[in-house]
């Protein structure tokens, strides 16, 4: 299933989707507002930073609790944070 990808308007938000099951869950403005929404959305005791990172740049889904959670962004913020990642760790990629 292709999920929908928000806009980014500007360069200081970096926009994300969260999906629960392939349901639109919700619209954050940036990565940071979606881990402090998902902490308190599913009880973590930790940030799930990680995983929305995971999410965004790998096309991971995150399981939790047995719910099935995607993440989704601007293709060119993707192509952005990979290409950042590319010239942080040339020897990975």
């Amino acid at each position: 299933m292709d999920l929908r990808k928000p806009i980014a308007i500007n360069k200081k938000y970096k926009p994300v989707l969260i999906f629960k099951d392939e349901v639109e869950l919700k619209e954050c403005v940036s990565i940071q507002e979606a881990a402090h929404y998902l902490k308190g959305y599913t009880l973590c005791t930790a940030m799930p930073y990680r995983h929305i990172m995971n999410g965004i740049i790998l096309d991971e889904t995150w399981v939790h609790e047995g719910v099935s959670y995607r993440f989704t962004t601007d293709p060119e913020v993707k192509k952005q944070k990979l290409d950042a990642m590319r010239d942080q760790h040339r020897d990975r990629f």
